[in-house]
């Protein structure tokens, strides 16, 4: 049964991402998205911009676990848990092979953004029986 996800996220959230994500051109923008999840709804109340660790950064991205560890932690004190991963693209902002593969080993919203139009393009997408679907994206103030 497909369930219809919507991520409610700020409009400063998503300049503060397209900043971040301007910024590591070329490489792979990455930030842990922090919150609260009621029912098929999320709510980001807290982005934390990272540094992309990955060796091939230009076509992937990883995070220091220690860092991400402690951020879940901070998170846990404050009563959210991560609700989602954003990532830029080189390509267009659809999950690749890559991407689906870690969705199944993190079920959180992954919004991924892309430049390929000239300007900044995100799509949300959430695992759901083993495939991506798109959900909405909801900018709330």
């Amino acid at each position: 049964m497909i369930l219809s996800h919507t991520l409610y996220i700020t409009e400063d959230s998503i300049l503060q991402l397209e900043e971040h994500a301007e910024q590591q051109l070329p490489r792979e923008a990455v930030a842990l998205l922090f919150g609260i999840t009621s029912g098929t709804d999320v709510y980001v109340k807290h982005i934390e911009l990272m540094e992309n660790e990955s060796p091939q950064n230009q076509t992937s991205f990883s995070v220091n676990p220690e860092d991400q560890y402690a951020l879940l932690m901070e998170a846990d004190t404050r009563g959210e848990s991560m609700v989602g991963i954003f990532h830029s693209h080189p390509a267009p902002p659809r999950p690749s092979q890559s991407d689906i593969s870690n969705m199944k080993l993190n079920p959180v919203i992954w919004i991924i953004a892309s430049k390929t139009t000239g300007e900044w393009v995100m799509r949300a997408y959430y695992l759901e029986a083993e495939a991506p679907i798109t959900i909405s994206m909801e900018y709330v103030t």
